[in-house]
């Protein structure tokens, strides 16, 4: 075989695999140019934009195989829906499979993290500087150690990277974080029971508001509404799209309906189980399924539209009467004009006789 067919056949080779890593969690699509399957759960050495780390594969991206019950499609369909964020494409390569010394050493790199954290915030604290280290992460090659910490506002940590890059002999990176990626980092369990959203499946913290809790009929407490993070919980922002689309087949407050005990105004909907109340003039309220509702017209716009009608069919014999009594008019005033017209001849002739008489008594004399 040539070296052309060679090259060829190992591109041929390459699989995909997604691939969970960093302490953030984040997720990445990665080239394994192998003709060796990877396993779902295995851990495996990765090279990122960041240096070389230690991840787990989650699915291969390229095609299903016995390992794996997912197919492309369903990974793009995975995208689509949670957006580009959840899956980073082409994040790098997958280097080979980690062994039992790769895993001992990352699990002696976390340990001595602590000890990096009570280092750094010692030197924040001599040096007058207003933050707290949250978490650190040192990734395995050993390429970079990353320095999560809260403040406030805007911190001068120049001089804090240059001790700390004089004390581990490595590139230092500082990251200031907010209250969500706090919770991120470190909480465990949510009030529902389940595992914090953001540490469990959230690659990108999007903002939340009170109006999306209002849409979502949720108490408008902040107390009740708010995560670990002490901010509104993140699951009212995914959810808010479902409920929008749910909300789209109800019909508005206060609109009147038709149903099968008469009409009535919508007094209240419930999007997740697509039920209405509506209130009818006799005080009574009725729950319906959507399906078996239609749009109506408000008994007083329909009391005034058969008023008209009936106006309208009441006027038609009176306006035939007034039609046959102008066009009687018309033949009375015609049938005087021809007579007028008749007697008008008629004298006409007789002066003309009377004028004749005349002339011939003249010739006689």
């Amino acid at each position: 075989m040539t070296e052309l067919e060679q090259t060829t056949t190992a591109m041929n080779k390459k699989q995909k695999y997604a691939v969970r890593y960093g302490y953030l969690g984040f997720l990445g699509e990665f080239e394994y140019s192998s003709d060796e399957s990877l396993r779902p759960g295995q851990k495996v050495l990765i090279e990122t934009e960041r240096g070389l780390e230690l991840g787990t594969v989650v699915c291969r991206t390229s095609e299903a195989d016995e390992y794996f019950g997912i197919n492309p499609k369903q990974i793009e369909k995975f995208i689509e829906n949670s957006g580009e964020s959840y899956l980073k494409r082409n994040a790098g390569k997958i280097v080979r499979p980690a062994n039992e010394q790769d895993v001992r050493e990352a699990y002696h790199i976390e340990l001595d993290a602590i000890e990096k954290k009570k280092f750094c915030a010692e030197s924040a604290k001599k040096l007058g500087l207003d933050m707290k280290i949250v978490f650190v992460e040192h990734l395995f090659g050993g390429e970079r150690i990353i320095f999560y910490f809260l403040a406030d506002g805007r911190i001068d940590f120049r001089e804090l990277v240059r001790e700390l890059a004089h004390e581990y002999q490595t590139r230092i990176e500082l990251r200031q974080i907010g209250a969500r990626d706090e919770a991120r980092l470190l909480a465990d369990y949510e009030i529902c029971g389940r595992e914090c959203c953001c540490k469990n499946f959230l690659k990108t913290l999007r903002p939340v508001n009170m109006k999306m809790a209002k849409l979502q009929k949720a108490t408008l407490d902040p107390s009740k509404v708010s995560g670990r993070c002490g901010r509104l919980r993140c699951c009212l922002q995914f959810e808010q799209k479902t409920y929008e689309e749910l909300l789209k087949t109800l019909p508005r407050t206060g609109t009147w309906v038709q149903t099968e005990a008469g009409v009535g105004k919508v007094r209240d909907c419930s999007a997740i189980t697509q039920l209405v109340q509506v209130e009818f003039e006799d005080k009574r309220v009725i729950t319906f399924p959507v399906e078996e509702i239609s749009p109506a017209v408000p008994p007083s716009e329909h009391q005034q539209a058969r008023q008209i009608s009936q106006d309208k069919s009441k006027d038609k014999p009176i306006n035939n009467i007034k039609i046959k009594d102008d066009i009687s008019q018309d033949e009375n005033e015609g049938s005087k004009e021809q007579s007028s017209s008749a007697q008008n001849s008629e004298q006409h002739k007789n002066k003309k006789k009377r004028r004749s008489g005349k002339k011939r008594r003249r010739k006689k004399r």
